[in-house]
């Protein structure tokens, strides 16, 4: 129910270019749509999290749309990573089953800004990052995301564990 009213808020709040804040490490622009709560993220630690990349108001990937099962359905499946390492395709769990409306394709790829600007979050806690560096974004292209496009990123931190 939580994240179904996360993306509903997602699409109905635009928030002004000017409210975003530049981070110094990577150059990415953030805007904290709400903290969350616990220790803050750091490099290392590994998190999973729910993210959305969004193109002139289209969800171009999504981790909520992350397999595609048979019948043309779908599932979410949050994207687990270790912050501050290159981020790669989903490694989606396989289902045990023969029944093909189980049998689903692999998870989308994340952009590599996801992994760098998560730093400074919080269990909980809902960012909006804009993506127009080349290197993070999608140099290639996504679905309806043209090639070296800039982007909107959204992205809700479900779970942090700390490297200790």
């Amino acid at each position: 129910m939580a994240a179904l009213r996360f993306k509903k808020d997602l699409k109905k709040r635009k928030i002004p270019e000017e409210d975003y804040v530049t981070l110094p490490a990577n150059g990415l622009r953030v805007y904290d749509m709400e903290e969350g709560s616990g220790a803050e993220i750091k490099p290392g630690d590994k998190i999973v999290v729910h993210y959305d990349c969004l193109y002139r108001g289209l969800d171009v990937v999504s981790s909520r749309n992350a397999r595609l099962l048979g019948g043309n359905r779908t599932i979410a499946e949050p994207y687990e990573f270790i912050v501050g390492e290159p981020v790669a395709a989903a490694s989606l769990k396989s289902f045990d089953s023969a029944n093909p409306l189980f049998a689903g394709s692999s998870g989308p790829k994340p952009p590599q800004a996801l992994s760098l600007s998560v730093v400074g979050m919080k269990k909980g806690g809902k960012r909006s990052v804009l993506v127009d560096s080349l290197e993070l974004g999608y140099p290639k292209g996504v679905n309806e995301l043209p090639p070296a496009t800039p982007f909107e990123l959204k992205i809700e931190v479900l779970s942090v564990s700390s490297k200790a």
